[in-house]
């Protein structure tokens, strides 16, 4: 038998949910809590820990290959908790950084 993974999804919505989603007011209220994320340098991100405490749906979806993406959230309490993690993952990288000195 051929190894078998299981993935969380979580609260993650994908193109196809947004697209079936058109029209409802959970887009409505997903359109009011979006940020914009650029990524600086070669440093990829780390989607899991950026949107780990999160409880309802969220969306990410690449805006060009230059590193810019569009995340929308289900609340701004989710889209806070994003931001607080940014901070973290931030603070963590820069700390990082300086130990490697």
């Amino acid at each position: 038998m051929s190894e078998v993974k299981i993935l969380e999804n979580a609260g993650s919505l994908s193109e196809n949910d947004m697209t079936l989603l058109t029209g409802t007011e959970l887009i409505v209220q997903m359109m009011r809590n979006r940020l914009l994320v650029v990524g600086e340098g070669n440093r990829d991100f780390d989607w899991l820990e950026l949107t780990e405490g999160i409880a309802g749906f969220y969306h990410i979806r690449s805006v060009d290959k230059r590193r810019l993406y569009q995340v929308w959230f289900e609340n701004g309490r989710d889209m806070d908790k994003f931001k607080q993690n940014m901070m973290v993952a931030k603070l963590s990288a820069t700390a990082q950084f300086e130990k490697d000195k």
